[in-house]
């Protein structure tokens, strides 16, 4: 079974912990212990890529408690290359430069103690 914990640990060693059904081949991230498309509870864990595109963003203005003086700051839902999406905030581009299609890289930054989602433009050579 997949823990909240197994996804932290694996954010904080660096890589995306998510979950694949064996019986549909339905991928989630976050991990879970059962599969939303067709309910069965034989999945197994896999490394998903830290590679996508961002599919939506938002600016956010005012923030909650724990990111204040901190704003103004993006936070994007991407499509990893599994198909998967996920959210994590971005760093590294201006409200100007960000935009559906974008593609990014995900990196992991530490908040306090808990490790956190974050996605990169990737640099083009």
């Amino acid at each position: 079974m997949f823990t909240v914990k197994d996804y932290r640990d694996a954010l904080a060693e660096g890589y995306l912990l998510a979950s694949k059904c064996r019986r549909c081949g339905a991928v989630q991230l976050p991990p879970r212990p059962i599969c939303p498309r067709c309910g069965s509870g034989d999945l197994e864990s896999l490394k998903a890529p830290k590679r996508g595109r961002v599919a939506a963003y938002t600016v956010i203005h005012v923030p909650p408690s724990r990111f204040k003086g901190e704003e103004p700051y993006a936070v994007a839902i991407v499509e990893l290359l599994e198909g998967v999406r996920v959210s994590g905030r971005m760093l590294d581009v201006s409200e100007a430069d960000l935009r559906v299609g974008l593609e990014v890289e995900a990196d992991v930054i530490k908040l306090g103690e808990e490790p956190l989602l974050c996605f990169r433009p990737l640099k083009r050579p």
